[in-house]
């Protein structure tokens, strides 16, 4: 614990030195509501990068994205007591954290900023439908049991919940995978990063309709170029909003 918050303390330290450095009105963050002259490259890089990383909450385009949705559907946080993060990034896990109406519970392997138990997501530490809401955000491309991990969101969620999907893909195909590439080499060659066990395509919806889910792909709201351009926001992002059924079959 006392690792974790040295490392919170020195994490807000820098990010608020580099976020004071940029300070500007070119860019704006709406996850943290910081204002920039630039966006950065990631980690602790103080280098300008179009689109990148905000400067102060280290937030990256899909983040802010996500934020975005959220803050302008209010209802899905209104309704949703209690949301469970997986493997919480830094920028979105402080502002969801934060939220006055929100019980907030970071799951993940290790013990990183916002996470408050550690957990697989193949076997999840929690009761049958003990979570309102989840966000899942660049998480099941990691994930080889990807099918059990999605159960596993189904079965904490309540009847009347949803989880919130997002992950990268190639819908244009079927979901690229192969178990016998086994190496950061091997993946990043094929899947784009060393530590991605797919990518995911056209049948994801079916994926993560299988254990009961309804789905419904999210079309996140066109916004003006010079919009698009303050915010840094990406233009090939796939969400999907994941329900229980208040009344499911069977």
């Amino acid at each position: 614990m006392a690792d974790r918050l040295r490392r919170t303390w020195a994490m807000e330290l820098g990010l608020l030195m580099r976020g004071l450095v940029y300070r500007g009105r070119r860019h704006e963050c709406p996850v943290c509501g910081w204002s920039f002259r630039h966006f950065v490259h990631g980690g602790g890089s103080f280098r300008p990068r179009p689109g990148g990383y905000c400067p102060r909450c280290n937030s990256k385009g899909r983040h802010r994205l996500i934020w975005l949705y959220l803050r302008d559907n209010p209802g899905l946080l209104r309704d949703a007591r209690r949301l469970l993060h997986v493997s919480p990034h830094y920028s979105l896990g402080s502002r969801l954290a934060a939220h006055p109406d929100l019980v907030y519970v970071g799951v993940d392997l290790v013990a990183e900023p916002h996470v408050c138990v550690l957990g697989d997501l193949t076997a999840l530490p929690f009761a049958e439908r003990a979570f309102d809401a989840t966000v899942c955000v660049h998480v099941l491309e990691h994930v080889e049991a990807d099918s059990v991990a999605i159960a596993e969101l189904y079965r904490v969620t309540r009847p009347g919940g949803w989880v919130l999907v997002n992950v990268p893909m190639s819908p244009q195909t079927r979901t690229l995978e192969n178990v016998a590439v086994r190496t950061p080499r091997q993946r990043r060659e094929m899947f784009g990063e060393e530590t991605h066990v797919r990518v995911y395509g056209s049948d994801l919806v079916a994926r993560l309709e299988a254990p009961g889910f309804h789905v419904d792909p999210i079309v996140h709201r066109p916004r003006p170029v010079e919009e698009i351009s303050r915010f840094g926001l990406p233009a090939d992002e796939k969400s999907f909003l994941c329900k229980r059924p208040v009344v499911e079959e069977g």
